[in-house]
């Protein structure tokens, strides 16, 4: 049985200026035909679905994504989600249009990969930080989710099995950022004091005591007192001990974190793939080392997140704008920014890195309180209604510049062209959020934006 969507603004993917009433025909698992028009009435033998109204684009490609396996979770090798989490986690990106994600957590395995891949609609592709430091800095971080067989695994093993990239390098729970203001440094304080302190104030202690660059000498003192006032940990700790305890929940996983990047990409310049770094202040110096080093001369580099908040917007932009002298990607991740605004509470990076041509090459969602990050759907309309991009190079940066840059992650798809693999979402064009029908390899996953039975397998 073949499918006809008709009526809607069509955009392929491939930055040529959207189709008004354009039409997609798809058979076999295969888009069949691409059209600039059909007309009302015409007959068709087959399923119809009428788009108008709505905006056709090809099913999106989130490269920086986590919790999407039953793997070990983020670059700090935290204990797995649940089954129904995960699970959960890949529903929300396919009811959002999202047909293809990149699972950035590294420490899973290609089993663990596959295991996702096959449970769901959508296409679950592999990353490794199966690297000496790296599995140390998730050992020092956390490591509950670690079953002893990584260490074993090597870089190598997990490319040759299917992995498309090396990457996540580094992380907040492992480099002292937010991963650590979130999760680490609020429950050892927890378990000290009884006392649970917010993320914003973890973050505030952490850098009264350390600085924004995780730097051991930094110590402010005055700030750091008025901090533990505020959230009321003054009466209830020494603050020698308070800072003393910071200063050992966050630091020592930084330099094996900080090593692991070196080795990451140093592995990727060798075997001519890609590498996603943690772009974020506490790994600023090592990037710009590591854009002048002989030994990563090659290497295909993403800069995940140039956008990070850790960065102040002009530090954010020098970092990217220098990347890009030296031939790297950037990726900009909305976080939560646009809606929710749990975690990241200001859009200026974003804004910035996205209005100068050349900073940022693709799009990703990275992994929201919970993950309730924001849809990457809602990243490319707010890029094309900003003036920031076109609508169809807005489009671009969540699929085909993504298929482009990490090979692998989206073979024959991407793009909205006769005989690559139907991978389709028709979304509202007033506002992309309201996904109506996704289609993965021809099927219908969701319909009238619920998810349809093939979603779940």
């Amino acid at each position: 049985m073949s499918t006809l969507i008709h009526g809607g603004t069509l955009v392929t993917g491939e930055g040529t200026a959207p189709v008004e009433c354009g039409a997609l025909i798809m058979a076999g698992g295969r888009i069949e035909a691409v059209l600039d028009h059909w007309a009302p009435g015409q007959h068709y033998d087959g399923d119809i679905i009428d788009a108008s109204g709505c905006v056709i684009m090809p099913g999106l490609v989130n490269s920086h994504c986590h919790g999407v396996t039953p793997g070990p979770l983020f670059p700090s090798a935290a204990r797995a989600l649940s089954e129904e989490a995960w699970l959960g986690n890949l529903d929300r990106h396919l009811l959002a249009g999202t047909t293809t994600v990149l699972s950035l957590c590294g420490l899973a395995t290609m089993e663990q990969v596959r295991e996702a891949d096959k449970r769901h609609a959508v296409n679950v592709r592999g990353a490794t930080t199966h690297l000496p430091s790296a599995i140390s800095a998730a050992q020092i971080a956390d490591g509950a989710g670690l079953s002893g067989r990584e260490e074993g695994i090597g870089v190598e093993q997990m490319l040759s099995e299917g992995a498309v990239a090396i990457g996540e390098l580094g992380g907040g729970q492992t480099l002292g950022g937010g991963g650590q203001d979130l999760v680490y440094l609020p429950a050892a304080i927890g378990r000290r004091t009884g006392v649970r302190v917010s993320q914003d104030e973890a973050r505030r202690l952490k850098e009264a005591v350390l600085g924004r660059f995780v730097d051991a000498t930094h110590y402010d003192f005055e700030e750091f007192a008025q901090a533990a006032r505020e959230a009321r940990l003054a009466d209830v700790i020494d603050l020698h001990d308070l800072a003393e305890l910071i200063r050992s929940t966050v630091t020592p996983s930084v330099t094996p974190a900080i090593e692991g990047i070196r080795q990451g990409v140093h592995a990727a310049a060798r075997l001519g793939v890609p590498a996603i770094v943690h772009s974020a202040s506490a790994t600023a110096a090592v990037l710009r080392e590591l854009m002048v080093d002989p030994r990563a001369r090659g290497a295909k580099v993403v800069a995940a997140h140039v956008n990070h908040t850790s960065h102040t917007p002009t530090e954010a932009r020098e970092l990217a704008a220098l990347g890009r002298e030296h031939g790297w990607a950037g990726e900009a991740s909305a976080f939560d920014l646009l809606d929710r605004r749990h975690t990241v509470k200001t859009r200026e990076h974003w804004d910035l890195l996205l209005a100068e041509a050349g900073l940022v090459q693709i799009i990703g969602t990275d992994y929201g309180h919970h993950g309730q990050h924001d849809r990457l759907i809602a990243a490319v309309q707010d890029i094309a209604e900003r003036g920031h991009r076109s609508l169809q190079d807005a489009v671009a940066m969540a699929t085909s510049s993504v298929a482009d840059l990490i090979p692998g992650i989206a073979p024959e798809r991407g793009t909205l062209r006769r005989g690559l693999v139907a991978d389709v979402v028709v979304a509202d064009a007033r506002d992309f959020r309201r996904v109506r029908d996704v289609f993965v390899g021809g099927e219908r996953v969701v319909a009238e934006g619920q998810l349809a039975a093939g979603a779940r397998r």
